[in-house]
C-alpha cells in the first residue's frame, strides 16, 4: 500500500493553523521518502490560542463533525494524495469527496479530529505521532512531586507574604521511594512516565486493558505489575495519574464512586483528558479530604472559569493545559510524522497506523 506514496508525484494537501504551520508542514513532507508532487497549504484559523482551546475541547468532546474544517479542503481534498493536518476536523463527508486518496496523516497523537472508521472504509491507511510523550511524561512528574510536597501551595502562600509552614498534607508528607504510583493507562506517556517515577524509587502499577506487554518489555518496565481490575489499583496506589484517551466509554470515569476507592491519603493527577474527570465530584473529594490532594493540567471546559469551585481549594495544584508545551514538541511534530512515514515505507512496520489492523496490515 504505502509504496504507491512512492509512485509518481503525490499531490498533497497540507492544513496547518497557529500551532503548526502548513510550512512547516510541506518542508517536512518534501523531506521524506514520499515523491511529492503539487502542494496544497491551507488553514484552519481559530483566531487565537484561547479560540483554539475551545474548539480543540469541543472536538475531543464531540468528534470532527462538531467543528468546521478549513476553507478550501473541499476543493483540495477532491484530487489530493496525501492530506496532513494537525487539528483541522475529518469528518466522513470530507472523506467520501475524496476518491484518490492514500494516506491521511496527522501531527498529533489523538484521533478525535479524524473519522478513522470512515477512512477505514474507504481503505485509507491513517498515521499519527506521539509528539509530547517525554514533555507530558516529565512534566506529570512534575505535578506529583509538586502535590505530594507542596511546592506549589507553599510558593502561593510566600507571594501573598505569608510564611507557611504546615499544609493540609503535612502529617503525610514522605518520599516518592515510599510510595506506589498507579497509571490508568499504560500507552506512550504512561510508559515514559512509569520509567521515570521508577528512576526516583517510586513503585508503580498499572491497570490497561489494552497494555502491550510485549512494549513494556522492550521500554524495560516487563517486571511492571498490571492489575485486573482498576479497583485494586485505586486502593492500592498513594497517587493516581491518567493516561487515557477520551471516548464515550470512559468519558467522566473519574466521579465520586472513583475517589471514594482511593485512599484518604492520594492524590490524583490529570494531565491526559479533561473529560475523563466528574471535576465538581473532584472539587468535592478534595473539599471534604476524600482524598489528600490533586495536581490537574486539564479540565472539562477551558479556560477554567473563575467561578470553579476548585479554585478555592487548599489541596489542588493547577496548570493552564501546558504539560505538552515546549519549544520543539509541537511546532516541530511534521517532522516526527514523517520520520514515522520513512519508518514504515523502509521496514514495513505498521504501529503507527492507527487503523493497521482493520486494513488488514
Amino acid at each position: 500500500m504505502f509504496e504507491e506514496l512512492l509512485k509518481g508525484p503525490q499531490r498533497v494537501v497540507a492544513v496547518g493553523d497557529i500551532m503548526v504551520a502548513p510550512s512547516t508542514m510541506t518542508e517536512a513532507v518534501r523531506g521524506s521518502k514520499v515523491d511529492v508532487g503539487d502542494v496544497t497549504e491551507l488553514s484552519w484559523v481559530p483566531k487565537d490560542t484561547d479560540e483554539f482551546a475551545e474548539r480543540q475541547l469541543n472536538i475531543e468532546h464531540n468528534g470532527p463533525e462538531a467543528e468546521p474544517y478549513a476553507d478550501g479542503l473541499d476543493e483540495a481534498i477532491a484530487d489530493a494524495d496525501v492530506l496532513i493536518t494537525h487539528f483541522s476536523p475529518v469528518p466522513a463527508s470530507l472523506i467520501a469527496h475524496a476518491p484518490n486518496l492514500k494516506l491521511i496523516a496527522t501531527c498529533r497523537g489523538g484521533m478525535e479530529h479524524i473519522d478513522v472508521d470512515a477512512a477505514t472504509k474507504q481503505g485509507i491507511p491513517v498515521i499519527n505521532v506521539i509528539r509530547n510523550a517525554v514533555p507530558v511524561a516529565e512534566f506529570a512528574v512534575g505535578l506529583i512531586i509538586a502535590a505530594t510536597r507542596d511546592i506549589a501551595i507553599s510558593h502561593h502562600s510566600l507571594m501573598q507574604g505569608v510564611w507557611e509552614k504546615r499544609f493540609s498534607n503535612s502529617d503525610i508528607v514522605t518520599t516518592l521511594d515510599q510510595l506506589t504510583c498507579g497509571l490508568v493507562g499504560v500507552g506512550n506517556v504512561g510508559i515514559e512516565l512509569a520509567w521515570r517515577l521508577r528512576a526516583l524509587g517510586m513503585k508503580v502499577i498499572a491497570w490497561d486493558p489494552w497494555a502491550d506487554r510485549s512494549r513494556l518489555e522492550k521500554a524495560g518496565l516487563g517486571d511492571m505489575e498490571l492489575v485486573d481490575d482498576p479497583d485494586v489499583l485505586l486502593k492500592g496506589a498513594d497517587v493516581v495519574s491518567l493516561h487515557l484517551r477520551l471516548t464515550e466509554q470512559n468519558a467522566g470515569m473519574a466521579d465520586a464512586s472513583f475517589f471514594a476507592k482511593m485512599k484518604p491519603t492520594s492524590y490524583f493527577i490529570n494531565t491526559a483528558r479533561g473529560g475523563l474527570v466528574d471535576y465538581d465530584d473532584l472539587a468535592k473529594a478534595l473539599s471534604d479530604k476524600t482524598i489528600a490532594g490533586a495536581a490537574l493540567d486539564v479540565f472539562d471546559s477551558e479556560p477554567l472559569s473563575p467561578s470553579s469551585p476548585l479554585l478555592g481549594l487548599d489541596n489542588v495544584t493547577m496548570t493552564p493545559h501546558i504539560a505538552g508545551q515546549t519549544v520543539d514538541a509541537i511546532p516541530r511534530s511534521p517532522f516526527m510524522l514523517f520520520d514515522a512515514v520513512d519508518h514504515i515505507i523502509d521496514t514495513g512496520d505498521v504501529t503507527r497506523i492507527v487503523n493497521a489492523k482493520a486494513l488488514g496490515l
